[in-house]
């Protein structure tokens, strides 16, 4: 009769809490506002590096990816919290424990010839906890957001890691192009340098021509020592990023000195939570957010009765010297009902705390949002800014290219002098620097998109 009035009154019971719904008012707008590049076609994000088709970069971005300390750390932090929900969901099954016992007694002063007590027993104890209004069940909704958070925030770390490293390889690749025009710039420096020294000895120029163009040897000289520098940092970033020795390292840039990545052409579609979902740092927030609002449910069962079903059985032996023994036997099972009556306020500052903490997990939810947006939008900026920006810098490449086989033509049939050809190959490799550095540019602008679009992880 007690068991058939438990489970008419479970039958009346309701889960406590929320079920969780992706708040409307962090959506973003329906369309970019940005232009999209290349009209929101081209290739896919997915395997995206391997559109670069540089396996050099390939290499190096497969050395992060397995060797970084960070993703171990990452890693462990996923595993504690799947250990977390396994220990979560135990607390909804039937426990059972079992316990021995053995004892023995007598009073040997008393009497020295009392007989000696023995017993011997084994029981059995179980219980379960009835879920009566979803506590156990906000619990593990909880954990499970929990294990979510921590993947998303793995492959989040993965993306900025990929990210991280293809940044540098860019840096290191526009840098030795760079190396490469100032060690041009350097030469045609040198040589003008040379010919008014010449000039100066021959009493053509005064001496003070010749000591400018050394000072300006100098200086570039000066700029081209500390862009070697610059390339020699960058390499060793790398090797703080793969964990690849520098000799291992070099080895493997070798290969490719000098060759610039080819900028990818990505699809972009107009419709920006479609793309944002990819992300796995708003998956991570939204997941705390779905925690937070299982949290509120947990807090609010506290103050409803908990019910458990719990049972014994024991078996025992008493056995006395001289007298023989005796078996024992004993079972219980019923249920025991607890609910709180007064508690000075502590459960109900417990609801507080948690809607609290939820209220912070959905401001930083609709904030990661909107930096999500902006990033996006910012990158989309600055990729149609540089695209218009090359193709006049290359134009200007062109042209001061024209101009210097002009003047090489010009030069060898006397009509100008070698100074002034040496200057017109200085403005075009002042022209095809410039170049370099915005295709350099360019490239980044290309990964920051990568990174700021989700990289496709979830693919």
């Amino acid at each position: 009769m007690g068991l058939v009035c438990v489970s008419i009154w479970l039958s009346g019971c309701a889960i406590v809490g929320q079920e969780y719904r992706r708040p409307e008012s962090v959506l973003p707008p329906a369309h970019w506002e940005a232009a999209l590049p290349h009209g929101g076609s081209r290739l896919a994000l997915n395997a995206w590096w391997q559109k670069l088709q540089d396996p050099t970069l390939s290499g190096l971005l497969e050395a992060t990816l397995t060797r970084h300390p960070g993703l171990e750390g990452a890693q462990a932090a996923i595993e504690s919290a799947r250990a977390a929900l396994r220990m979560q969901e135990a607390g909804d099954q039937p426990t059972a424990r079992t316990s021995g016992q053995l004892q023995q007694a007598g009073h040997p002063t008393a009497n020295p010839n009392a007989a000696t007590m023995t017993s011997r027993a084994v029981a059995v104890d179980a219980g379960w906890e009835l879920d009566l209004f979803g506590r156990v069940q906000r619990a593990t909704e909880g954990a499970l957001a929990k294990v979510a958070a921590r993947s998303a925030e793995w492959h989040s770390l993965k993306i900025t890691l990929a990210a991280e490293t293809a940044s540098l390889y860019n840096e290191l690749r526009t840098c030795e192009r760079l190396t490469a025009a100032l060690n041009q710039e350097a030469a045609s420096r040198q040589t003008s340098h040379e010919v008014t020294r010449v000039a100066t000895r021959a009493g053509l120029t005064a001496p003070a021509e010749s000591a400018v163009m050394q000072a300006r040897v100098a200086e570039v000289l000066s700029r081209l020592a500390g862009q070697q520098a610059e390339c020699a940092l960058t390499i060793k970033g790398l090797v703080a990023l793969t964990g690849l020795a520098e000799p291992e390292m070099r080895t493997r840039l070798h290969a490719r000195t000098g060759q610039p990545l080819n900028a990818p052409m990505l699809t972009v579609t107009t419709l920006p939570m479609q793309l944002l979902a990819q992300r796995p740092d708003l998956a991570a927030y939204e997941q705390e957010l779905v925690a937070a609002n299982a949290e509120i449910g947990v807090a609010e069962a506290a103050r409803f009765p908990r019910m458990s079903l719990l049972g014994n059985i024991g078996i025992g032996v008493i056995s006395s010297s001289g007298r023989g023994s005796q078996e024992v036997q004993s079972w219980s099972f019923g249920p025991a009902l607890s609910w709180p009556v007064l508690d000075g306020g502590i459960i109900e500052a417990g609801v507080t705390a948690a809607r609290a903490r939820h209220a912070m997990a959905l401001a930083s939810y609709r904030a990661k949002v909107r930096e999500a947006v902006r990033e996006v939008e910012s990158v989309l900026v600055n990729l149609e800014a540089s695209q218009r920006r090359l193709e006049e810098a290359r134009n200007l490449v062109q042209g001061m290219t024209l101009f210097r086989q002009a003047a090489e033509e010009n030069w060898r049939t006397g009509g100008i002098n070698r100074l002034t050809l040496e200057e017109a190959r200085r403005q075009q490799l002042e022209a095809e620097r410039s170049k370099i550095q915005l295709e350099g540019r360019q490239m980044q602008y290309w990964i920051n998109l990568y990174k700021a679009l989700g990289g496709g992880w979830g693919s």
